[in-house]
């Protein structure tokens, strides 16, 4: 999840409740990283994918 200031909070809280793996991720690196990939665009869907590709490369 992508840090909103205390918003994402209730859905961390749930998902740990549900024993599903979930990390919180300053939008900054997010910003930089799909900068440095060419995705400029701010949509959900996008972030989204840009969140997930993130994830991966960081796991690698």
């Amino acid at each position: 999840l992508e840090a909103t200031g205390g918003f994402a909070r209730a859905a961390v809280n749930a998902l740990a409740l549900a024993a599903l793996p979930v990390v919180v991720v300053n939008p900054r690196q997010i910003r930089d990283f799909a900068r440095s990939v060419g995705l400029l665009a701010k949509t959900d869907a996008i972030d989204a994918r840009i969140i997930a590709r993130f994830a991966e490369a960081r796991s690698a």
